[in-house]
């Protein structure tokens, strides 16, 4: 002991002790400062790899904060299983007993009187075995940073505690003051998702009847899409939910927009209700045991909401109508002075025939000029039904502008819906094109959202109502790069509509001016069931 206190490594050890009673005289959240103690504790003793493990309030052991050199073999799953031999023997450990990824290892269990609380890991030394003096930085940490660690777990539990009564007290508020059920649903998945920092979710009604999962109240935030294959997915989660009678969490799902899920089914006396759907915490980040103890805790308020004999049925109505909210009055209501033209936000829409002049190509002319009336016919009510103006008609192609918000929805659904409608209304024609020997069509369709100047632009003789600006270059060629049947729009036409239709990531293109750009395939609305 005498050749350790003489040695370089005691002022080392001393400013180590000093900067472990800075973190434990620390207010804040120790979650913020382990990882630059365990940085520190590698470098000074030579380690790969430093970690310390909880027992959270499941009773399991989960890596509370860690910190390697380098690249590492060791998972968290590898460090829990070496935590629970800790734990479990609550004693020091130093065998490496042929784990995989490591070499030699140092652990001791973190205990408050007489309370197993986690454990302290170092593992695979860059020279040598673990020696006396990493015994006693190890008993230095695990004795200052026991009352640390009980006094975090302490705090979550009481966190968790007064999340609950906070967010059970909102969901009792908007039951007794919500006038409209489909409304309060909305509301109450609102709450939850913020009180767990999730990105997308659902409350699903179950209808026995037809054995579907109907989406009662919806909140998706941000720009991530849903996919066919996420929703028919999710689908998928919420029937396994209702069949085991178990809350579904899964941290990662391959190939797939979705990074993390919890689905909650919703039980009275057996009889399967629905269930919550939360999907993508913020920050990439996944569901914990303590955000499916919240939820399932906080649901019973919900099922018995809904689900009261009157306001059950009276529920059903309103399942599957269209919900309607104020929207604000367009510009666009009452033009202005056009000869001065204006700046606003619009949804600019393109589309063309693709593969027009192959098609046309051995046409007669009068064929040719029926064939496009006969397009032209057919979408432009559809654009002006969606309250769309027609901008101009190029050759085979068509440019519209979607310039208010409706009570049927903003200008950027209005877009998107007219371009559904359109692809529906041209599989209509092409069956019946076939039938007559006409060649069939498709088309491409661009849409995109961004300020432009709208005006009466032209010479004294003939002037034209239409928009000028970049964006409407910008819509151009997102509509250049959409493929036969395939409608492409930006990121900002997707914001604006957010769970209102399936889509997915596509891209990034580099588009001309522009630089790099992600958009978003649309592959059909949103369902109204899973």
């Amino acid at each position: 002991m005498a050749t350790i206190a003489e040695s370089p490594e005691a002022a080392a050890l001393l400013k180590l002790a000093l900067h472990i009673n800075d973190i434990c005289d620390h207010e804040g959240d120790i979650t913020d400062f382990l990882p630059t103690l365990l940085h520190q504790l590698a470098q000074l003793l030579d380690v790969q790899s430093a970690a310390i493990t909880v027992i959270d309030s499941e009773n399991k052991q989960k890596v509370l904060s860690r910190y390697d050199r380098g690249e590492t073999e060791i998972s968290n799953g590898s460090l829990v299983e070496l935590a629970n031999v800790v734990v479990n023997s609550k004693e020091l450990f130093t065998e490496a007993d042929s784990r995989p990824g490591f070499d030699n290892v140092l652990a001791v269990p973190i205990i408050r009187t007489d309370r197993v609380l986690g454990s302290f890991i170092l593992a695979n030394k860059s020279n040598g075995n673990f020696g006396d003096y990493d015994r006693i930085v190890v008993t230095l940490v695990e004795a200052q940073m026991d009352y640390v660690i009980d006094d975090w777990l302490k705090r979550q539990k009481q966190l968790m505690i007064e999340t609950e009564n906070r967010v059970l007290k909102e969901l009792d508020k908007i039951r007794d003051e919500s006038q409209d059920q489909g409304e309060a649903l909305d509301e109450m998945i609102s709450t939850i998702l913020n009180s767990v920092d999730a990105q997308i979710g659902f409350i699903t009604l179950y209808n026995s009847d037809g054995d579907r999962h109907l989406p009662g109240g919806k909140v998706i935030r941000g720009n991530r899409p849903m996919s066919q294959s996420d929703y028919k997915q999710v689908g998928e989660f919420i029937r396994a939910a209702k069949k085991n009678h178990e809350t579904i969490r899964i941290e990662t799902i391959p190939n797939s927009e979705i990074d993390s899920i919890l689905v909650v089914p919703m039980f009275i006396s057996e009889m399967f209700l629905g269930s919550v759907v939360l999907i993508n915490k913020e920050h990439a980040n996944h569901f914990t045991p303590q955000d499916q103890t919240l939820v399932e805790s906080v649901t019973g308020i919900i099922d018995t909401f809904i689900f009261q004999e009157e306001k059950f049925k009276r529920l059903m109505k309103l399942v599957g109508r269209e919900a309607t909210r104020d929207v604000e009055e367009a510009l666009m209501g009452h033009r202005p002075d056009t000869g001065h033209g204006q700046k606003m936000e619009i949804t600019m829409f393109f589309a063309d025939i693709r593969n027009y002049s192959e098609k046309t190509r051995d046409m007669d002319p009068t064929t040719t000029v029926r064939m496009l009336n006969d397009f032209f016919n057919a979408v432009t009510p559809i654009i002006t039904a969606h309250n769309g103006i027609v901008d101009k008609y190029v050759g085979d192609e068509i440019v519209a502008l979607f310039t208010r918000s409706t009570v049927k929805g903003s200008h950027q659904a209005l877009a998107v819906e007219a371009a559904l409608c359109i692809q529906t209304e041209l599989d209509r024609m092409n069956r019946e094109w076939e039938l007559t020997g006409r060649p069939t069509i498709q088309i491409g369709v661009g849409i995109h959202t961004g300020e432009v100047i709208l005006g009466q632009i032209g010479s004294y003789e003939r002037k034209d109502y239409t928009a000028i600006g970049s964006n409407m270059n910008f819509a151009a060629r997102l509509q250049s790069i959409a493929g036969p049947g395939e409608i492409i729009i930006s990121e900002n036409t997707y914001i604006g509509l957010t769970g209102k239709i399936m889509a997915r990531h596509v891209g990034p293109f580099e588009i001309k001016g522009f630089g790099e750009s992600l958009a978003y395939l649309v592959e059909g609305r949103s369902p109204d069931q899973f």
